[in-house]
């Protein structure tokens, strides 16, 4: 178990800099996203990081928290994957890392390759899924040196699947089996319940709660009737309130963590975010004040008639537009009623993937934009995700809409140009 102690901090996005200067004194702990910090070695074999020369100039102690390689699915990492964490490790010493409990790789086939499902997906939430997890967790722990590590309590946007565990009960396990850390997200919780899982108090009755190392707080919003964690804002007062009835409890709690994204930040000011982490140092205050009143425990139960590869190609097929597995009788009528998350993940998914080639390609785009407007554009992007799933980085997702739009639209004007210039500009980085 890692050293107690690290406090308050931030997931780091360099608009959130101001804030983490030591001066300030509001932040004690730098996290950071690794994989959002690496490019594609120019090889093709593995990736670079930027991560370490990115927080070089400060000086708090820095956790890692994983997002391209979750521990809840049958998929092993991309190759280089290891490695390049292994590296950002070595460079910043974090007491402990953090994985999604998830899984972001699936197979349209029996044996066939792993495709990116162009977003985290909920595990399989099973004996035979828990299983899976723990193995994961051991296998990414040795590939990392043995550090510590916490997984995070996932989202799902879809209706509880008939017999699978409840939520917090599979955590619980998976983390007891592991015999890993929790990072307890508690927004992830909170969006959970009010899409129609468990509630919030269910789910941390269920958890040990000296296994809860971390705890992430966020804003959301709301899409198509759901709570997402969209990490776009402040922390609503519902969620303070779960939170200081909790961490009184937590014994071991090492750190509680603001998240949101880069951007948002500049819509929701740096003041406003400096007060939140404010509230955060009252919290942190007054951790362990009652470790001794554990919360009770509850077992899993149920089974699933799926087994992890099913249940990744499903969701992963169906968010992707891809032909579907066959389903048993009770699985089929569960799906059925499960239409509506089905739409919001495809929607996010399409978002994640414009965002991706936004960021990647940003002539190539707005030459699409200039040349048809918005719609056509769309329409020329959703071509594309039909035939091509995603790509695991935004690079990736460029370089295969250049090859579809070379073969599909090679007379557009100006587009060879635009391809060019921002193909240069990947192999540059690259």
């Amino acid at each position: 178990m890692p050293a107690c102690g690290l406090g308050v901090g931030v997931v780091w996005w360099p608009p959130l800099d101001a804030l983490c200067r030591p001066g300030e004194g509001l932040i004690d702990v730098i996290e950071a996203e690794p994989e959002a910090f690496w490019i594609p070695a120019p090889s093709g074999d593995g990736f670079r990081s930027l991560l370490a020369d990115a927080l070089s100039h400060l000086p708090q102690p820095k956790l890692l928290h994983g997002v391209g390689a979750p521990v809840g699915g049958t998929c092993p990492p991309p190759r280089g994957h290891a490695a390049a964490f292994a590296r950002d490790v070595a460079a910043l010493h974090p007491p402990f890392v953090s994985e999604h409990l998830s899984f972001r790789l699936f197979r349209e086939r029996p044996g066939g390759p792993a495709v990116a499902a162009g977003f985290l997906l909920p595990p399989l939430q099973s004996e035979r899924g828990m299983r899976m997890a723990v193995d994961n967790i051991h296998e990414r722990r040795a590939a990392l040196g043995s550090i510590p590590l916490a997984v995070e309590t996932p989202v799902s946007y879809l209706p509880p699947a008939p017999g699978e565990w409840p939520d917090g009960a599979f955590i619980a396990a998976v983390a007891e089996a592991a015999d890993c850390g929790i990072l307890l997200d508690l927004h992830n919780v909170l969006c959970n319940a009010r899409n129609g899982r468990q509630s919030v108090a269910a789910f941390c009755a269920a958890l040990p709660p000296e296994r809860v190392w971390e705890l992430h707080l966020a804003g959301g919003e709301r899409e198509s009737g759901f709570h997402l964690d969209a990490h776009a804002g402040l922390v609503e007062p519902e969620l303070w309130e779960i939170a200081a009835g909790l961490v009184p409890r937590l014994s071991q709690l090492q750190a509680i963590v603001f998240e949101i994204m880069p951007e948002r930040i500049a819509d929701i000011g740096l003041a406003p975010i400096g007060k939140h982490l404010g509230r955060m140092r009252e919290l942190w205050n007054r951790r362990a004040q009652d470790a001794t009143a554990d919360l009770p425990r509850r077992a899993p139960a149920g089974t699933l008639p799926l087994v992890p590869e099913t249940w990744e190609m499903l969701l992963g097929c169906a968010f992707n537009g891809r032909a579907l597995p066959p389903l048993d009788g009770a699985t089929a009528a569960w799906w059925h009623a499960a239409a509506p998350s089905v739409a919001l993940y495809r929607t996010l998914v399409g978002e994640g993937r414009a965002s991706a080639v936004s960021a990647a390609a940003p002539r190539t785009v707005r030459l699409l934009l200039a040349h048809g407007g918005e719609a056509a554009a769309r329409g020329m992007l959703a071509a594309f995700w039909h035939q091509s799933p995603p790509g695991y980085t935004a690079a990736e997702e460029a370089r295969a809409l250049f090859r579809f739009l070379a073969a599909t639209h090679p007379a557009l004007p100006g587009l060879a140009e635009a391809m060019a210039s921002d193909a240069a500009v990947l192999d540059e980085v690259g």
